[in-house]
């Protein structure tokens, strides 16, 4: 069994080089054929240098070389290299998404039970109507929406914006959390606890949740022992999928709420056509979803024993 969890984790490691491989390529593409001379505005006399009279395969060619040597160049703008800047950022994006994904998570999974157990109540009510606005609701309007209040009504309450390195200071780190991981986590809160509610309402209809309550087990028991083991299955699914909207989400989040992280990064880089600093930027938060895919992959494989034994075949 050991080995079969190992093939799988290479097979996932692979597949996602070969998506990185992609990602890298789309990016570049998508930048070598946005409208504009980028070689009039930066270029001047340095084109040479910096490689934009080379046809677009040279340019593609030099570019990959560089990426698998870790080099990803420097800024047109500043000079500095790009990876010791998106390494500045690093930790405010980094966690952002964590924290954000663990709360989200945690949450999603507490009240997706709690609404199981309050079937037809109140509470289950008022939570299918929660669980609908949080999808509905976009996440840079959410987000405008609690700079407003917590910035002009209620000032004192919650910081409206900027960051504070943990480091320096732990608790107004996490106060700056508040707001961000709010807005960046409401989806996933509502998709993780409506997605486990439904997996919970099927697996209770199944015969093996019948055999415990005809062997005597305590009502709780078979919702904490027998069912939910099996309906937390498909709800790891769909938190695999959000760890995309949590990454895409941080450019938006800390754009509103100035957090210096890679994704403000990007949006400014962009914004100033630097190129190297723009390509950078995306690359990390395309590894980093990677990698968060593939922990959530292995995870899932580990809680069901079905996939890993089908990626564990030879093909």
């Amino acid at each position: 069994m050991d080995g079969l969890i190992w093939r799988f984790i290479l097979r996932r490691l692979v597949t996602s080089v070969l998506v990185l491989w992609a990602v890298a390529t789309l990016v570049f593409l998508l930048i070598s054929l946005t409208p504009g001379n980028v070689a009039m505005i930066f270029g001047g006399l340095d084109a040479r240098a910096l490689g934009l009279d080379q046809p677009l395969a040279v340019q593609y060619g030099r570019y990959l070389s560089s990426l698998v040597q870790g080099d990803l160049g420097r800024s047109w703008l500043s000079g500095a290299e790009v990876a010791g800047l998106v390494a500045d950022r690093a930790g405010p994006t980094l966690e952002l998404a964590l924290v954000t994904a663990v709360a989200a998570t945690s949450i999603g999974l507490g009240v997706g039970l709690y609404t199981t157990v309050r079937r037809g109540r109140f509470g289950d009510v008022a939570m299918r109507v929660a669980t609908v606005i949080g999808v509905s609701v976009p996440s840079f309007w959410l987000g405008l929406l609690l700079l407003m209040v917590f910035g002009l009504y209620i000032p004192d309450l919650l910081p409206a914006g900027g960051w504070i390195p943990f480091s320096v200071d732990p608790a107004g780190n996490l106060l700056h959390l508040v707001l961000p991981s709010a807005v960046l986590g409401l989806a996933t809160v509502a998709l993780v606890s409506r997605t486990l509610q439904v997996s919970m309402r099927d697996a209770l209809q199944r015969d093996y949740v019948t055999f415990g309550r005809s062997a005597g087990l305590a009502e709780r028991k078979v919702m904490r022992q027998v069912a939910l083991p099996n309906a937390v299955l498909p709800t790891a699914t769909v938190i695999g999928l959000m760890v995309g909207v949590l990454i895409s989400g941080t450019v938006i989040v800390e754009t509103v709420f100035t957090i210096p992280g890679v994704g403000r990064l990007l949006v400014q880089s962009l914004r100033n056509q630097d190129i190297p600093v723009a390509t950078g930027a995306t690359l990390f938060l395309a590894t980093f979803f990677l990698l968060l895919n593939t922990a959530v992959d292995i995870l899932y494989a580990w809680l069901d024993p079905r996939l890993r034994d089908l990626y564990g075949r030879p093909s």
